[in-house]
């Protein structure tokens, strides 16, 4: 129960924050109070590592909808506790920082806490469920918060656009995930993602096959910012430098790649999944790194490169997925490979990206700028910063001893070698070698040119906003201590790799080989091609970005923007469906009523030629007389006359009649309760009209419009044959027993002698409780509009 305990802490921890709202003193201890989630969640995953190395996992399970296979399920395996140490190990520092970056006169800082916790616990959640509905609830809490987290300063038009666009595509890519898992639900039978995994092979069968993995591939895609779906990444840096840390380096970005992990063992029985996810992550890659050339803010050029490094890892774990798929030793070795390197550089990419995004929140917030036009000469500003961000970026670009280089050298193995994989021949390869060298190209051409312009320059304090910045260690010191690790884990990789990334492999792959198959991480494997290719990026990238003027590039070097195209979309799609709604809710109330009951009847028409009709002799009529005949006539005669008729005291004591009526057919059908209830309604109500509508002004109804008086009648009719046929279905179905056995004891439980009263007074005596308080707040509701007028008068004359 250990997993419910952390997630009841941090909701509780959420709240404690929420608490410091009404006090101005404790609100400025928001940060530090919200600190602790983290620190505790963090303390741990790392107390479970022992245990999840030796392949103990931990499970939750508490039943909740069991009919349907909705549970408050939870696993923590090497996957999810990779995961769960970067969400809360980046977390620790994030939030730290944030209570740095934050300023206690102008931020509102509780609020902020409690949007990041519930980011936080979201993410959280999505590692570590076991039941894809669950899953699917965490997964669009996480665009939830990221909204309110990307639009913590409301007030600026950016914060707004760059909200409401990430929420729409991340929470559209939600809901065709949610299809997926339901239509896995339709072929399993269950949503225990356990029990799924079992069935890998019984999917893999189906004809929804294709379709599962086309509307799973469509939520990890707009989760992780895959091409084309990328654009509310480089949006989203209208949030605070903190959230984009935290949201760029282990969080929601994440999410996607999490989700394809997780589901390899059903999805990459597939071809068609190994080559969309590859070449959907190697084109996000090349895609990315041209675009982070073109920006000129700091974060816009991390944002690209953010979307560039995700689809490098998209694109290994496409390689990588066909373990699933049983094959020889000699190919699970190359495919657990490419899987191992992805988790690897994931852990590598958190940490390197997220010190880059402190380091320009450091500069922004003390400069006033993230323009890399107006920044040159930081190293002798910001030397700390200039140490963070000069080892990270050159970290990601895959330079020698830090631990990008590691991951960055089993890339390209996997590239160069996939003609050896049976999905690959040589002209793919070569494909797939070009797109992948280009994009390193292009990546370490982006890092220096991002150090040059920024660091290596003349200082020019005239273009800054702030005349004199500086650097706090306190403000430095989660980036530092984050950058610290880069060397680290380039010199100790295994240390990393056997207790973090293998545990995480394991719950991916199947079958006990996993353990020989994954690679031992080695700094040295002689001269090979990756090592060739690295040198030959490096060189390339390294002259490319001194040498050429990359502001110029990104002047003069125009595209038509893929945002464009989703503003222009969006732009249209509101236009017309506010002409929609413009024509559908047109204050009409005739018109709702009409709409309303022709669905209704089209729906009933619908189940109807599912289902089938009785025929007409099986129909049950019950005996009727002369009395039942008269009074239908006379409430015939009186609802065509309503229809006419123009004056409204009229209209109201003609329905009154019809009430009436219904009452006497009660008295026929032998039911006097329901009789004097119908009685006693009726006469309140004509009684209530008639009082209405003697304070509203006389008004004569408009006089008869043919076609629209025509229209009522042809609905009127057709809900009146629908009803009828319900009614007849009713009686003829079978399938459903009555529910007046449920009754049958009535008197011995209730002791009421009228089987009506008892069930309003006893066996749903909280509905008629409710329906009470309805009615009370009603007539208050109706008193109130009716004083509504004394009152305005004489609120004027004092």
């Amino acid at each position: 129960m250990s997993l419910i305990y952390l997630l009841c802490i941090i909701l509780a921890i959420t709240i404690l924050v929420s608490l410091t709202m009404t006090h101005v003193k404790l609100s400025r201890f928001a940060g530090q109070i919200a600190l602790i989630a983290p620190v505790l969640a963090l303390v741990y995953f790392l107390w479970q590592i022992p245990r999840v190395v030796e392949r103990q996992m931990t499970m939750v399970n508490i039943p909740w909808l069991q009919a349907i296979d909705i549970d408050l399920a939870f696993r923590l395996d090497g996957l999810s506790l990779l995961f769960g140490i970067l969400i809360s190990g980046i977390g620790v520092a994030v939030f730290y920082y944030a209570t740095q970056y934050l300023s206690k006169e102008h931020d509102h800082l509780p609020r902020f806490y409690i949007y990041l916790l519930l980011f936080m616990f979201s993410m959280i959640g999505v590692v570590t469920s076991n039941n894809t509905i669950l899953l699917y609830v965490f997964w669009e809490l996480t665009s939830v918060s990221s909204f309110l987290l990307i639009s913590y300063w409301y007030d600026k038009e950016d914060s707004q656009y760059g909200a409401i666009q990430s929420f729409v595509i991340t929470v559209l890519g939600g809901l065709a995930l949610l299809v997926g898992f339901v239509m896995i639900y339709s072929i399993t039978g269950t949503n225990t993602i356990t029990d799924i995994l079992d069935q890998s092979d019984k999917i893999a069968n189906h004809p929804l096959f294709i379709p599962i993995i086309i509307l799973v591939l469509i939520g990890a895609f707009t989760k992780s910012a895959q091409f084309p779906f990328h654009v509310w990444l480089p949006k989203a840096m209208a949030a605070p430098t903190p959230v984009s840390a935290y949201l760029h380096s282990a969080t929601m970005v994440k999410a996607g790649i999490f989700l394809l992990f997780r589901f390899t063992p059903v999805l990459g029985l597939s071809d068609f999944y190994i080559y969309s996810v590859t070449f959907v992550g190697l084109i996000t890659m090349i895609y990315g790194a041209i675009n982070a050339l073109r920006q000129y803010d700091l974060k816009a050029i991390l944002a690209y490169s953010t979307i560039s490094q995700l689809g490098m890892i998209m694109s290994m774990v496409g390689l990588g997925g066909g373990y699933a798929q049983h094959t020889s030793d000699e190919l699970s070795a190359k495919y657990a490979m490419l899987l191992f390197a992805a988790l690897f550089h994931l852990l590598n990419h958190a940490l390197y990206k997220g010190a880059l995004f402190m380091g320009v929140g450091i500069i922004d917030h003390e400069t006033g700028t993230r323009d890399i036009r107006q920044l040159s000469g930081m190293r002798k500003v910001f030397p700390k910063v200039h140490f963070v961000m000069l080892l990270s970026a050159l970290s990601m670009a895959g330079i020698p001893f830090l631990n990008g280089f590691l991951s960055k050298e089993m890339f390209f193995d996997g590239l160069l070698s996939a003609h050896e994989l049976p999905q690959f021949n040589i002209v793919l390869t070569l494909i797939i070698d070009l797109l992948g060298g280009l994009a390193s190209v292009f990546t370490m051409i982006y890092v220096v040119y991002m150090i040059k312009e920024v660091f290596w320059g003349n200082y020019s304090e005239a273009k800054l906003e702030v005349a004199k910045p500086h650097e706090p260690l306190k403000f430095t010191l989660p980036s530092l201590l984050m950058t610290l690790l880069l060397p680290v884990i380039f010199f100790v990789p295994n240390l990393f790799g056997d207790h973090l990334v293998l545990p995480a492999l394991r719950s991916i792959t199947i079958g006990e080989k996993v353990d020989q198959f994954a690679p031992h991480i080695a700094q040295w494997h002689g001269v090979n091609l990756p090592l060739i290719l690295s040198v030959v990026v490096i060189l390339v990238g390294i002259i490319a970005g001194l040498k050429i003027n990359w502001t110029k590039f990104a002047r003069n070097f125009k595209v038509k923007s893929i945002t464009e195209f989703y503003d222009n979309s969006y732009k249209q799609f509101e236009r017309y469906s506010g002409y929609s709604i413009r024509v559908l809710m047109n204050n009409r109330l005739n018109q709702y009523i009409i709409m309303t009951l022709i669905i209704f009847a089209v729906l009933v028409l619908y189940a109807i030629i599912r289902v089938g009709f009785p025929e007409v002799h099986q129909v049950k009529v019950g005996e009727f007389g002369p009395l039942e005949v008269v009074t239908l006539i006379v409430v015939y005669v009186l609802g065509i006359a309503l229809v006419f008729i123009r004056q409204r005291l009229t209209m109201v004591i003609l329905n009154g009649i019809i009430g009436y009526c219904v009452t006497i057919f009660f008295i026929l059908m032998k039911a006097p309760d329901l009789a004097l209830t119908q009685l006693v309604v009726e006469t309140i109500t004509t009684i209530l009209f008639i009082v209405s509508f003697s304070r509203l002004p006389n008004v004569p109804r408009a006089k008869v419009h043919k076609k629209r008086e025509l229209m009522k009648i042809v609905v009127s009719l057709i809900m009146a044959i629908t009803v009828v046929i319900l009614v007849f279905i009713a009686q003829h179905g079978t399938s459903i027993s009555t529910i007046s056995t449920f009754y049958h004891n009535a008197y011995e439980l209730s002791g009421g002698k009228n089987i009506v009263n008892s069930i309003l007074g006893d066996f749903r005596a909280f509905d008629t409780l409710f329906e009470g308080m309805v009615l009370i707040i009603v007539g208050l509701g109706i008193y109130t509009l009716l004083n509504f007028k004394d009152r305005r008068g004489q609120d004027e004359r004092e």
